[in-house]
């Protein structure tokens, strides 16, 4: 069930803070209410699955592309420690899955993280599943001095701790180990697009996505020349289906677009100062020593678990941002987590 609820009254407002009036502030209370009085079609809603055409990913790929979209190629487990047990006393063999988190994040609007997409990459099956975290997603950002924890906008985690504390927002939030982060600038995903001449892509129908550094970008139907902020944005909404015939598998579109574009275009030495300004936990020599192949990308949708909530914070202004139900989380991270 593609969840449109309250998109018409937040598509245009930006990412601070919203205005509401009292008129507002009723249409919005009164959907809310709606929504949750039938919970029954919340549990009954199955994570959708989309499996891009398969494809075979070169061990020749090489690039910045390949970190920005494809870095879970060290070997990696879902377990906290090697060797741990299970209920039994049992030893239970390492799972040969490995996690990344990739954020897109602009200084120029407070290091908000604006992009979260989560990778899964099974070595044994050469499957790679991703999902993409919506930004106003409601997540852990702290721990408070008297012990209770502080609640906000994944928008915001960057602000509470770094990358690090970004990965610490979603792993919680999923109930999920992430083995390797990076977290890039939009301003250097700009530089890399830019410098590749942009990224063609053909948008099924004329529409109007919320931007980063302005309000909104206005396109129209056909192909088009993106920016880096112009792709980023289309993934964003692509991960919310504004109701703009954008979804998950445009998503993964995006991402090839960008891989493909780059794969052939991007020099080592290009490669090398770009790394410089990409915060992360592995290293630009493990990534090039460790490539991967893989025979299918497929995506997880977090869309149809996204309930609209809103936090008053005052007689005029509110904070709207979407939770999850904790079932729809766990179906989340086992789909994630699971390669038959």
């Amino acid at each position: 069930m593609e969840d449109n609820r309250l998109k018409d009254a937040f598509s245009n407002e930006s990412d601070q803070e919203l205005q509401f009036t009292k008129e507002d502030r009723h249409k919005v209370f009164e959907q809310i209410r709606k929504i949750d009085k039938e919970p029954h079609k919340r549990k009954q809603q199955l994570i959708f699955v989309k499996k891009l055409a398969p494809v075979t990913v070169s061990l020749l790929i090489v690039g910045l592309c390949l970190f920005l979209f494809m870095p879970s190629v060290l070997p990696g487990t879902l377990n906290n420690e090697p060797n741990s047990g299970n209920a039994n006393g049992q030893i239970v063999e390492e799972a040969d899955i490995s996690t990344t988190l990739i954020t897109v994040k602009s200084k120029e609007m407070d290091d908000r993280a604006y992009l979260n997409l989560l990778l899964t990459y099974s070595k044994d099956k050469k499957i790679m599943k991703v999902a993409s975290l919506p930004n106003a997603s409601y997540v852990p950002v702290a721990d408070n001095d008297d012990g209770t924890i502080e609640y906000d906008k994944l928008l915001f985690a960057y602000n509470f701790g770094g990358a690090e504390n970004v990965r610490t927002a979603v792993s919680k939030l999923l109930d999920l180990q992430i083995d390797y982060y990076t977290v890039i600038d939009l301003e250097t995903f700009s530089t890399l697009i830019d410098s590749v001449n942009g990224i063609e892509y053909e948008l099924p129908e004329d529409m109007r996505v919320r931007a980063i550094t302005q309000v909104a970008f206005d396109f129209e139907k056909g192909q088009k020349r993106l920016n880096g902020e112009e792709v980023v944005a289309l993934m964003m909404a692509a991960t919310v289906k504004e109701g703009i015939g954008l979804d998950e598998e445009d998503l993964l579109n995006l991402m090839n677009a960008v891989m493909n574009k780059t794969k052939d275009e991007i020099s080592p030495g290009q490669l090398k100062e770009l790394f410089t300004q990409i915060e992360a936990n592995v290293s630009l020599d493990s990534l090039l020593d460790n490539q991967i192949k893989m025979d299918s990308i497929k995506s997880v949708s977090l869309s149809d678990g996204m309930i609209a909530d809103h936090i008053p914070l005052s007689s005029t202004t509110g904070k709207h941002f979407y939770r999850f139900e904790e079932d729809f989380l766990n179906s989340v991270t086992k789909e994630l987590t699971t390669f038959n």
